[in-house]
């Protein structure tokens, strides 16, 4: 089972996906806070000196892995950004969206070899001991694709991905990084909107998520399939011209069964906080 179903899955306590652990190196976080005008999609500006605007093409991979204990179809769909070397900021989201599509850690270099990089740790993490290998021949599935769009002076990057690597069901998620295309910075919620409103804006995703699904307390969205002590701000958001969307995986704040879950927040809700 490998739809896709409405949210992403957390794929990153998962020992057993080793294609779906997200990569600790981060780009560097602005640590200034951004005018939450910019984020919500500050009309026309009259910048006379205005950033380089992206231009992505796909690198694609389609391959099969054949080995004595397993076979593994690898798609990779990478948007990568043709025009970087145009701006220091732009090689930097590229770098750093290279190390997060492909899983790596402090990788440097193209994604032709990031590549071939991500295919050798593949391999080797679905290489079992002699002693451990099944007695049939395992058959596996990698997906990964992304897409990078522009809103206003923000770059938003999204890595879609989905697996099977065994066990009872397949595997999904869905990243979203943000980063300013002035400098290259990736930026978290606390960034563009303050600190000081992460504490309200936590508050505010639960009263949704209680409205949503009709609960009137943790115990309620507990039995909703939820994880009430873990619910809080990710910074695994998208930005709309009507506000934010905060994008939950699976295993994340509830149960599998609950798929990806989304919560909206309006451009007014996040000027009353």
């Amino acid at each position: 089972e490998r739809s896709r179903s409405g949210g992403c899955a957390d794929l990153r306590n998962s020992p057993n996906n080793p294609a779906t652990t997200v990569p600790q190196n981060r780009a560097p976080m602005k640590t200034s806070r951004i005018l939450a005008a910019a984020l919500l999609v500050a009309a026309s500006t009259a910048c006379s000196d205005r950033p380089v605007k992206p231009r992505f093409t796909a690198s694609v991979l389609d391959t099969l892995l054949v080995r004595p204990t397993y076979d593994c179809q690898v798609d990779y769909r990478f948007a990568t950004i043709a025009n970087a070397r145009k701006s220091e900021a732009l090689q930097a989201i590229e770098q750093s969206n290279i190390n997060y599509f492909f899983e790596l850690e402090d990788f440097e270099g193209p994604a032709a070899a990031a590549i071939a990089e991500s295919l050798r740790q593949t391999d080797q993490q679905l290489t079992l001991p002699e002693s451990l290998r099944p007695e049939r021949k395992a058959e596996y599935e990698i997906s990964v694709e992304s897409e990078g769009s522009v809103v206003d002076t923000l770059l938003c990057y999204m890595i879609y991905r989905s697996s099977y690597l065994g066990g009872a069901h397949g595997m999904y998620s869905t990243e979203y990084h943000t980063y300013s295309l002035a400098d290259g910075y990736e930026l978290s919620a606390a960034d563009l909107l303050g600190e000081e409103k992460m504490e309200p804006l936590q508050a505010l995703i639960r009263t949704k998520l209680c409205q949503t699904y009709n609960a009137a307390n943790d115990e309620e969205l507990s039995a909703a399939g939820f994880f009430p002590d873990y619910i809080s701000v990710t910074d695994n958001f998208r930005i709309t011209p009507e506000g934010m969307i905060f994008h939950y995986n699976p295993y994340e704040i509830a149960c599998y069964a609950n798929g990806e879950i989304d919560v909206e927040v309006t451009r007014e809700e996040l000027e009353a906080l």
